[in-house]
């Protein structure tokens, strides 16, 4: 068999050990040599532990790379684990931060507030005063992760998706994960993640995210400032404490665009669990999944914004190809027969009637079809998008993304149009043009004066007049010769009727005779035009 191939060629016992496992548990829900079922994968995964539930939940980032039937059930895996040791943990903290936790903080909760498969999150008071969260990763999570990893990079070759028929390269699949998992798995990362995020936020009176405290961060341990809230779909306390629902919704998605479209970095998981409403602010309070777009993918993508507020097919379709990753050959006018019939679809109906999800959606399905793959950044912002809709949802049913959006991307198509204007050049535009307008009216003014005199002269240049002229002549030769043809034709048929002069078998010899004139006089004539090649 494959597989046992693969496995004589491991000599680490974790490895050989969750080799069998893998094996087992794929065998068990009906996999041998390929992978078929979406959900029963999903199930496969959740079997096979906690880092295998985080990769499947990687994974769930990526329809660009994966089928979407194989995405929906990824978004379901849950990241439920029950707590570790506290004793273990403390050991991870101390070894981290190079000292006992009783001289680190004043205070330490051994019961964690949050526990997933990656880390453990704990309340903690600094001995300056201050009440932070400090987010421990679970000890050899790394090593275990990046081992299971491994494994999947030795079976990529014989894994595939036969469920959907879609070819998926799972070596490229493979390596995104690899990626993806090692920047998880780093809380420098994250920590960055909040500073940029905070600096990127920091005039946004409505917005907040936790201070964090380098000193005490490593790439195993995360220490930053604790915010308390209500958690924005708690509805219920929302309205107790005097929250204006609609208010929230908006000032979260108009933020949201900001994010994105002015920022280039965004939150790429909007989920209610990682949004408090804090002292009248929004707060995120998760770092770990951020999404970046540079400002040549921003400009690319409000052209399409652009062509979708403008009804131009054309230039939505361009921007499309700018943006997509070309997967093979590519049939331009097919690519914008589908976007022209997609965006037929919606944009009859009411704004309200817009169903966000399923037109993100359908825009990737285009794409694949069209062999064109969107970039991760592309693929994260869609997920956000999504994931924020659901939010929409719970705290205000009658706000859509589109209601917020609308307007935003209006005001942003004027905003960049005057940014993106350059004084000196619209100088230098503005000179020629008044220069040629004063020069084209001198010259008007002198062709009516002249006209007015009776001087006006028009000099024509005809060129190779001589050959036009011979054209023009076999032209006038050739009809001087039809209607001789023609005339013949007719006067012999009135000598036939007239039945006048000698007779052949009854039939005037001078009508025969001009019949036979007429006829060789044609056939001549056809001759000629053949020949010449113009009909």
């Amino acid at each position: 068999m494959i597989l046992q191939g693969v496995f004589l060629t491991m000599d680490n016992n974790y490895t050989k050990k969750r080799l069998r496992e893998i094996v087992s548990v794929s065998i068990k829900h009906g996999f041998k040599n390929g992978i078929g079922d979406p959900k029963e994968l999903r199930l496969v995964l959740e079997e096979l532990g906690p880092t295998f539930v985080k990769i499947g939940q990687i994974l769930s980032t990526r329809p660009d790379i994966l089928p979407l039937e194989y995405i929906d059930e990824f978004q379901k895996l849950q990241d439920d684990v029950s707590p570790g040791d506290f004793h273990v943990m403390k050991k991870v903290v101390e070894r981290e931060l190079n000292g006992s936790i009783e001289d680190i903080f004043a205070s330490f909760k051994e019961e964690p507030i949050a526990s997933a498969s990656l880390a453990e999150v704990y309340l903690a008071k600094l001995n300056t005063g201050e009440k932070v969260v400090v987010k421990v990763q679970r000890p050899f999570v790394r090593e275990k992760m990046l081992s299971d990893i491994q494994i999947l990079k030795k079976l990529a070759p014989f894994i595939n998706f036969t469920a959907t028929g879609e070819v998926v390269d799972m070596k490229e699949v493979i390596e995104e994960l690899s990626s993806a998992a090692k920047k998880e798995l780093d809380f420098m990362e994250e920590m960055e993640n909040i500073i940029k995020f905070s600096e990127n936020n920091k005039y946004v009176k409505f917005i907040t995210s936790p201070k964090v405290y380098k000193e005490y961060c490593t790439d195993k341990v995360l220490v930053m400032e604790y915010i308390s809230g209500i958690k924005i779909d708690n509805i219920h306390q929302l309205i107790k404490e005097g929250y204006d629902l609609h208010d929230i919704a908006t000032k979260l998605t108009y933020n949201y665009f900001k994010q994105v479209f002015e920022d280039g970095f965004f939150h790429a998981d909007p989920h209610p669990g990682n949004i408090l409403i804090h002292d009248n602010t929004i707060g995120y309070i998760d770092f770990g999944l951020m999404g970046n777009l540079d400002l040549s993918l921003r400009k690319k993508l409000n052209q399409i914004l652009e062509g979708a507020a403008t009804k131009d097919i054309s230039l939505m379709t361009k921007s499309i190809l700018k943006i997509g990753i070309k997967r093979g050959p590519i049939d331009a006018n097919r690519l914008y027969s589908d976007i022209e019939i997609m965006y037929n679809t919606y944009i009859d109906e009411s704004i309200h009637d817009y169903d966000l999800p399923q037109i993100l959606e359908e825009v990737m399905v285009v794409c694949k079809e069209n062999s064109i793959n969107m970039p991760h950044s592309i693929t994260l912002l869609i997920k956000g998008m999504m994931t924020l809709q659901g939010v929409l949802a719970k705290i205000d049913k009658d706000l859509t993304i589109i209601d917020v959006a609308m307007p935003y991307f209006k005001e942003q198509i004027v905003k960049n149009r005057f940014k993106n204007i350059d004084l000196a050049e619209i100088g230098g535009f503005l000179y020629s043009s008044i220069k040629s307008t004063l020069e084209l009216s001198t010259k008007a003014l002198e062709l009516i004066n002249t006209s007015l005199d009776g001087r006006l002269k028009l000099n024509l240049e005809l060129k190779n007049m001589d050959e036009n002229f011979n054209e023009i002549n076999k032209m006038v030769n050739r009809l001087i010769f039809a209607i001789i043809v023609a005339g013949l034709l007719v006067s012999s048929s009135l000598v036939i009727n007239a039945n006048v002069g000698s007779k052949v078998y009854g039939i005037s010899a001078i009508g025969i005779l001009g019949y036979l004139g007429a006829g060789i006089a044609g056939l001549l004539l056809l001759v000629s035009i053949f020949r010449s090649g113009k009909l």
